[in-house]
């Protein structure tokens, strides 16, 4: 009888335990069991890590201010310097205005040799990508000589009109542009020819 007692004793514990397992792991997580002398038997979860999504990254973005210029030279019977700095803010990806100054040297063997110092404003539109319209009207000083004869100081107002293809790079872009001068003042820099300009525009 007593055989029997103890054996009845023992698969009754060890199915007891088996049900606590099958409910821990049934929960999803594991219980851990901390045993103190003299006190009941605890259970204690222990945490669930969570996983935390990974960030993404956020894409450089590029300023809406844009420092700009175009610079041109030549040599020989015929001499042309043409610097212009401009700044400008870019509201969209279709229009841009700015302003700059321009400063501008002209020199022919024996009959002129003039600079023009200026400042300038300019409206630009991009109706598709990589195509440029502009207009830029600009007030500029002149002085020099012509023909040997010194020609004074004088405000000479231009006002440019063209267009022309616009190069995406990765801190800006390339143009090349191609301008007429509408006012066609008399001492103007221009005259009745068209001006081609090279240039490069930084993203600030």
């Amino acid at each position: 009888m007593m055989t029997r007692f103890w054996l009845v004793l023992i698969l009754f514990v060890t199915a007891s335990f088996g049900r606590v397992e099958a409910q821990e792991n049934r929960n999803g997580f594991r219980l851990d069991t901390i045993y103190k002398s003299g006190a009941k038997r605890q259970v204690v979860k222990a945490p669930v890590k969570k996983s935390v999504p990974l960030k993404s990254s956020v894409s450089r973005k590029t300023g809406k201010w844009t420092l700009s210029g175009s610079c041109g030279m030549s040599f020989g019977d015929y001499t042309s310097v043409d610097v212009s700095p401009q700044i400008g803010y870019r509201w969209n990806e279709f229009f841009s205005a700015g302003g700059g100054v321009s400063y501008n040297y002209h020199h022919s063997s024996n009959r002129y040799d003039m600079n023009y110092l200026g400042v300038n404003v300019f409206g630009r539109v991009n109706p598709v990508r990589y195509i440029a319209l502009q207009i830029q009207p600009e007030l500029k000083g002149s002085w020099g000589k012509s023909y040997e004869k010194k020609i004074d100081f004088r405000y000479v107002p231009t006002m440019l009109v063209g267009g022309g293809g616009v190069i995406p790079t990765g801190t800006g872009s390339i143009s090349v542009m191609f301008y007429y001068d509408v006012i066609q003042d008399q001492y103007s820099p221009y005259g009745k020819n068209w001006v081609c300009s090279v240039g490069y525009s930084f993203n600030l």
